[in-house]
């Protein structure tokens, strides 16, 4: 049996990933993927941006 140990670097590549897949699963229950009507284009693009500025990423932890 293989012992595999983690370096700093796996462990944080590890808390990246699970942050990013959790700021898009909460991005897909805010707003399901559909496809969408010329019309309706920019009114989507300004509802997108306003979801965007919700969504609970921690710019600074990243650095």
């Amino acid at each position: 049996m293989t012992i595999r140990r983690f370096t700093d670097a796996d462990r944080q590549d590890i808390r990246d990933a699970a942050e990013e897949r959790r700021v898009l699963d909460e991005l897909y229950r805010k707003d399901w993927a559909r496809t969408i009507s010329s019309e309706e284009t920019d009114e989507r693009i300004a509802y997108h941006w306003e979801i965007m500025g919700t969504l609970q990423i921690d710019p600074y932890r990243r650095s």
